[in-house]
């Protein structure tokens, strides 16, 4: 995700004081969203959505997990093994499911 472009119409500073750790947790933060720290505050302070990158990077790659998942299953056909394998597969297909739900779900709690 890229940066964000610069607010439109922002032209007003507010200064604070911050320890030195407040600063840099502030801008770890502010990294890990992708974003500005100045846009960063300014989302939290007013409450407005922060959508973080590392959900959006968790989510592509289970989700072509699940696809990768998928097409064993279809490959698998007539194996003699074949029980045992789309068992497996399917608990595992389950599983990542299961992980993409939490993913979606606390990043809609987070809004």
């Amino acid at each position: 995700m890229p940066r964000p472009k610069r607010a439109q119409g922002v032209t007003s500073e507010i200064h604070i004081r911050l320890t030195s750790n407040e600063k840099e947790i502030l801008h770890t933060q502010a990294q890990s969203a992708g974003l500005t720290v100045s846009e960063y505050l300014r989302r939290c302070s007013l409450n407005k959505r922060i959508h973080s990158r590392v959900s959006d990077k968790a989510v592509a790659r289970l989700s072509s997990l699940c696809g990768l998942q998928k097409h064993l299953l279809m490959q698998i056909a007539g194996l003699p093994n074949e029980g045992t394998l789309r068992s497996e597969l399917n608990s595992v297909l389950a599983g990542i499911t299961a992980t993409l739900r939490t993913i979606v779900k606390n990043d809609e709690d987070s809004e």
